[in-house]
Protein backbone atom coordinates (compact mmCIF):
# COMPACT_ATOMS: atom_id res chain seq x y z
CA UNK A 1 0.00 0.00 0.00
CA UNK A 2 3.10 2.49 0.14
CA UNK A 3 3.23 2.10 -3.60
CA UNK A 4 0.05 3.29 -3.77
CA UNK A 5 -0.05 5.66 -1.80
CA UNK A 6 3.48 7.25 -3.08
CA UNK A 7 1.86 7.10 -6.73
CA UNK A 8 -1.48 8.48 -5.67
CA UNK A 9 0.92 11.34 -3.60
CA UNK A 10 3.07 12.37 -7.07
CA UNK A 11 -0.58 12.47 -8.86
CA UNK A 12 -1.76 15.16 -6.32
CA UNK A 13 1.56 16.93 -6.46
CA UNK A 14 1.62 17.12 -10.10
CA UNK A 15 -2.34 18.43 -9.85
CA UNK A 16 -1.22 21.32 -7.45
CA UNK A 17 1.39 22.37 -9.70
CA UNK A 18 -0.57 22.08 -12.76
CA UNK A 19 -2.89 24.45 -10.68
CA UNK A 20 -0.27 26.64 -9.12
CA UNK A 21 2.03 26.80 -12.83
CA UNK A 22 -0.46 26.17 -15.85
CA UNK A 23 -4.05 27.21 -14.03
CA UNK A 24 -2.17 30.56 -12.45
CA UNK A 25 -4.08 29.55 -9.49
CA UNK A 26 -7.90 28.52 -10.35
CA UNK A 27 -8.88 24.88 -11.54
CA UNK A 28 -8.82 24.45 -15.73
CA UNK A 29 -8.97 21.60 -17.35
CA UNK A 30 -5.58 20.51 -17.21
CA UNK A 31 -5.52 19.86 -13.42
CA UNK A 32 -8.97 18.23 -13.61
CA UNK A 33 -6.89 15.92 -16.00
CA UNK A 34 -4.40 15.32 -13.18
CA UNK A 35 -7.46 15.01 -11.01
CA UNK A 36 -8.60 11.86 -13.85
CA UNK A 37 -5.28 10.70 -13.18
CA UNK A 38 -5.86 10.39 -9.40
CA UNK A 39 -8.60 8.72 -9.76
CA UNK A 40 -7.61 6.13 -12.12
CA UNK A 41 -4.79 5.57 -9.63
CA UNK A 42 -7.47 5.16 -7.27
CA UNK A 43 -9.24 2.66 -9.10
CA UNK A 44 -6.25 0.69 -10.51
CA UNK A 45 -4.91 0.48 -6.80
CA UNK A 46 -8.26 -1.19 -5.79
CA UNK A 47 -7.77 -3.78 -8.13
CA UNK A 48 -4.59 -4.76 -8.24
CA UNK A 49 -4.69 -4.78 -4.30
CA UNK A 50 -8.24 -6.44 -4.36
CA UNK A 51 -7.56 -9.98 -2.55
CA UNK A 52 -5.32 -8.19 0.18
CA UNK A 53 -7.97 -5.51 0.49
CA UNK A 54 -10.90 -7.97 0.74
CA UNK A 55 -9.28 -10.54 2.88
CA UNK A 56 -6.54 -8.28 5.55
CA UNK A 57 -8.83 -6.63 8.46
CA UNK A 58 -9.28 -3.00 8.05
CA UNK A 59 -7.04 -2.89 4.71
CA UNK A 60 -9.74 -1.28 2.55
CA UNK A 61 -10.79 1.13 5.11
CA UNK A 62 -7.00 2.42 5.31
CA UNK A 63 -6.58 2.48 1.65
CA UNK A 64 -9.88 4.52 1.56
CA UNK A 65 -8.39 7.13 4.60
CA UNK A 66 -4.95 7.14 2.31
CA UNK A 67 -6.63 8.04 -0.48
CA UNK A 68 -9.15 10.64 1.24
CA UNK A 69 -6.35 12.08 2.84
CA UNK A 70 -3.98 12.32 -0.28
CA UNK A 71 -6.86 13.63 -2.56
CA UNK A 72 -9.62 15.92 -0.51
CA UNK A 73 -7.22 16.72 2.50
CA UNK A 74 -4.75 18.20 -0.25
CA UNK A 75 -7.25 19.92 -2.02
CA UNK A 76 -8.48 21.16 1.23
CA UNK A 77 -5.31 22.56 2.52
CA UNK A 78 -3.83 23.62 -0.94
CA UNK A 79 -7.11 26.05 -1.25
CA UNK A 80 -6.82 27.64 2.29
CA UNK A 81 -3.25 28.43 1.92
CA UNK A 82 -4.17 29.76 -1.49
CA UNK A 83 -7.27 31.51 -0.27
CA UNK A 84 -8.96 30.58 -3.17
CA UNK A 85 -12.80 32.55 -3.49
CA UNK A 86 -15.19 30.37 -2.31
CA UNK A 87 -12.74 28.22 -0.74
CA UNK A 88 -15.90 27.96 1.95
CA UNK A 89 -19.11 28.03 0.30
CA UNK A 90 -17.97 26.32 -3.18
CA UNK A 91 -17.42 23.09 -4.48
CA UNK A 92 -14.32 22.86 -2.26
CA UNK A 93 -16.81 22.02 0.98
CA UNK A 94 -19.16 19.95 -1.08
CA UNK A 95 -16.03 17.82 -2.36
CA UNK A 96 -14.32 17.55 0.96
CA UNK A 97 -17.97 16.89 3.21
CA UNK A 98 -19.00 14.36 0.03
CA UNK A 99 -15.80 12.40 0.55
CA UNK A 100 -16.17 12.54 4.54
CA UNK A 101 -19.70 11.26 4.80
CA UNK A 102 -17.88 8.55 2.23
CA UNK A 103 -15.14 7.89 4.98
CA UNK A 104 -17.50 7.85 7.66
CA UNK A 105 -19.84 4.98 6.53
CA UNK A 106 -16.68 2.77 4.98
CA UNK A 107 -15.31 3.37 8.86
CA UNK A 108 -18.88 2.00 10.16
CA UNK A 109 -18.65 -0.92 7.54
CA UNK A 110 -15.55 -1.94 8.14
CA UNK A 111 -15.95 -2.03 11.82
CA UNK A 112 -19.35 -4.01 11.67
CA UNK A 113 -18.09 -6.56 9.31
CA UNK A 114 -14.63 -7.11 11.33
CA UNK A 115 -12.44 -5.15 8.77
CA UNK A 116 -14.20 -6.91 5.85
CA UNK A 117 -11.63 -9.80 6.51
CA UNK A 118 -14.35 -12.09 5.59
CA UNK A 119 -15.68 -10.32 2.41
CA UNK A 120 -14.85 -13.31 0.58
CA UNK A 121 -16.18 -16.27 2.34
Amino acid sequence: MVIYALVLAAVMAAFHIVVAVVGAGIIDQWSVLALVAAAVVIILGALMFRRELTTLPFAFFVFHVISYVLVAGSVAVHAFVANWAGTWGGGLVWMVGLWSVGLLVHAFASISHGGFADADA
